[in-house]
């Protein structure tokens, strides 16, 4: 928000406005939409009759609510007081991180100019990576790093490498500290969670090794950085929701299309935990599958692997390629085709926006859904 902006949205001409009109001055979000979004959670909890309405309710409650007061509520009020936010198209192409979630459509769908109300134009961008990140989308070859080997055999055989040994590690690491805790006498749900806490965390490391071998560190920590308030709140918030309802919606369909072709599913969903276990035990099954995992998947799959075969093969084939050993470390195969598509939907999200964080964000939604709707 600039000076003037700050010297106008505090004058005098707020006086013209209401009580409600001012909560809606300033940059966003304002506090009349946070009170709005508020508002809309209390009443879905209200009208809901289950878990899994109440957070399909608020998902669609707070894309809307954030969607209108960005793009026609607050601009309303501000204009009242001779405020332009910023919308201006000539002022919007100079600054990428001027994003709002009224893009967000546009994010998954392309350019559109079409919209009434989408002010701002990023056709004349190459694409939504260098809108996110104000480099081209077309690096050169003295830009690009050739990563661990310039030759492509090369390349995949140490990718694979890293792959089998991260894969073995981890499935190997987690049983045997589960073992050793249960056998210690902890209880089997807490062995589980405390098992994959920590094995994740331990092998975070070679993850970063990886991504240090392959030549991707700094681009890795350049694509887990927030920027502007704004550009933060649709990376973390705007699109993660609608990724996250996307996956629902695909999921739903392969496992009826998985149930009329081979029955029902095989897996085992029993982790020991269920909502009547200790707060602990709940907790630590959170922390684990809901927070870490999602954290150091992305980094190894959207991060390195994602990264490493799109410099020697291009976006698309390094989206399904990262998406298939994604697929095939979730063993099942029936979780291994659920994750075989998110990794599709992750690793796209990644190459439009140059950034992790709506793949980590959206992964950590979709993983607390399916906890709270098949394990607890």
């Amino acid at each position: 928000m600039n000076q003037d902006f700050q010297l106008v949205s505090q004058g005098e001409n707020q006086e013209i406005l209401g009580p409600f009109g001012r909560l809606f001055i300033g940059d966003f979000p304002t506090k009349g939409t946070l009170c709005i979004i508020a508002l809309a959670i209390l009443v879905d909890a209200w009208i809901s009759g289950g878990l899994l309405s109440f957070l399909l309710l608020s998902i669609l409650s707070i894309y809307l609510a954030i969607y209108f007061c960005y793009n026609y509520i607050e601009p309303h009020f501000n204009s009242r007081i001779g405020v332009e936010r910023g919308k201006k198209l000539s002022r919007i192409t100079k600054d990428p991180d001027h994003l709002a979630m009224g893009d967000i459509g546009r994010l998954l769908h392309g350019y559109s100019k079409s919209a009434v109300g989408q002010v701002w134009d990023l056709s004349g961008k190459g694409s939504l990576r260098e809108a996110f990140e104000g480099v081209p989308a077309d690096l050169s070859t003295e830009q690009k790093s050739v990563g661990a080997s310039d030759k492509t055999w090369v390349s995949w055989l140490i990718l694979l490498t890293f792959w089998i040994v991260w894969g073995v590690a981890l499935m190997i690491g987690s049983l045997a500290i589960y073992l050793a805790l249960y056998s210690a006498g902890i209880s089997q749900g807490l062995a589980i969670s405390v098992s994959g806490l920590l094995i994740y965390i331990i092998l975070s490391p070679l993850i970063l090794l990886f991504i240090y071998v392959d030549g991707s560190l700094d681009r890795i920590k350049e694509m887990l950085k927030f920027g502007s308030k704004k550009r933060a709140l649709i990376l973390l918030l705007g699109i993660p929701i609608v990724v996250t309802i996307i996956d629902f919606i695909l999921s739903v369909v392969y496992g009826f299309a998985w149930f009329g072709i081979f029955g029902e599913p095989s897996i085992s969903t029993d982790l020991g935990t269920s909502w009547e276990s200790s707060t602990v035990d709940i907790a630590l099954l959170f922390l684990s599958v809901a927070i870490v995992v999602p954290i150091v998947e992305e980094l190894m799959f959207r991060g390195y692997i994602l990264d490493a075969i799109n410099r020697k093969h291009g976006d698309w084939t390094a989206i399904i390629w990262s998406s298939i050993l994604f697929g095939l470390i979730h063993i099942d195969p029936f979780v291994g085709g659920q994750a075989f598509m998110g990794g599709i939907i992750y690793g796209w999200i990644r190459i439009r926006t140059g950034s992790l964080l709506p793949s980590i964000a959206g992964h950590m939604m979709w993983n607390m859904l399916a906890l709270m709707l098949t394990y607890l």
